[in-house]
């Protein structure tokens, strides 16, 4: 989000700001609707493809691919497993693309720093330090991806990127910052093991007195099934999120000091083999949790959306 706040003015009423978000969210999902309509080529049964992405608008936009009604296939003890990767639940990532990604914050590093425009070297080292922190707090942090306690990841935050994002946590408003955190559905519950985690960032100047951080992951969380003695295909009980975001440090007098340090700009992605009654709420949960999903025809492997460089899908398939 690219709210600059100079120092001469004055931030937008939050009512205005939620006017424009309420008007720009509705354009985006008729536009997608238009899209999927035009895209969709049959169905699958394999766990929501959910897409979204963030506006640089005053708060944050998350624009959820929710199309028209596609069925779902519902899932019994006959359907068969849609994958070879059988599930283990001390290994729950042994036979997927993730089974040799680095575990939970491992996987999250910084590129070496070098002096950026008019940031030095240890700048740039203390802003990537400071967005792996954000990274990990909203990722893999347990208090806020299982306990919903985001105090950890907002006080990384400048002051008024915290006051923006703070009235987003609870009351419903989850879905407006999916994009930034991970939190899993009341119900469902992890298994005792660490997200694989896969991805990079890098470093680029921005506006004057702005350092952009750009974030390219791929979080895989592993829930625990609700039948644990029936075998498995391991995407029953895998989530798949994908998350490009772009963090924004800011200093220097050209902003007021409750603007000054880090911000969160645009963001991308999408979720994968996951509930989207869940999704569309905010929450992550498998597909297991849920008596049937669709997911779009797509015509590339499924293990393009374990990879952090392929491209992003254009379009998601969750059914209303």
């Amino acid at each position: 989000m690219k709210a600059r706040q100079r120092a001469q003015e004055q931030p937008a009423p939050e009512a205005d700001w939620a006017h424009t978000v309420e008007r720009a969210a509705s354009e985006d999902v008729r536009e997608l609707l238009r899209v999927e309509q035009r895209r969709r080529r049959g169905r699958r049964l394999a766990g929501g493809l959910v897409v979204l992405a963030v506006a640089a608008v005053v708060t944050l936009l998350v624009r959820s691919s929710l199309f028209t009604p596609v069925p779902g296939d519902p899932v019994s003890d006959d359907t068969p497993s849609r994958s070879a990767a059988q599930l283990d639940l001390t290994k729950p990532f042994a036979s997927t693309p993730a089974a040799d990604w680095a575990d939970g914050a491992a996987g999250i590093t910084a590129p070496a720093p070098k002096a950026i425009r008019e940031f030095s070297a240890a700048q740039v080292a203390e802003a990537t330090g400071l967005v792996r922190e954000a990274l990990v707090a909203s990722r893999i942090d347990t208090r806020l991806v299982v306990g919903h306690d985001p105090t950890g990841y907002l006080g990384l935050l400048a002051p008024d990127a915290r006051r923006q994002l703070q009235p987003l946590f609870g009351d419903g408003h989850e879905p407006q910052v999916q994009s930034l955190v991970s939190m899993v559905a009341s119900g469902t519950e992890l298994l005792p093991v660490d997200p694989k985690v896969s991805g990079s960032m890098s470093v680029r100047a921005g506006g004057p007195g702005e350092l952009v951080v750009h974030t390219n992951y791929v979080f895989a969380y592993a829930f625990r099934p609700d039948r644990p003695t029936k075998p498995a295909d391991a995407m029953d009980v895998i989530v798949v999120v994908r998350s490009d975001v772009d963090y924004v440090l800011r200093s220097g007098e050209r902003w007021t000091p409750g603007s000054r340090g880090l911000w969160f700009g645009d963001a991308s992605g999408f979720g994968y083999s996951i509930g989207c009654d869940a999704y569309r709420k905010g929450f992550l949960a498998p597909v297991a949790a849920e008596p049937s999903v669709t997911a779009p025809a797509d015509d590339g492997r499924p293990d393009a959306f374990f990879d952090p460089t392929a491209p992003l899908p254009a379009a998601g398939g969750c059914h209303p």
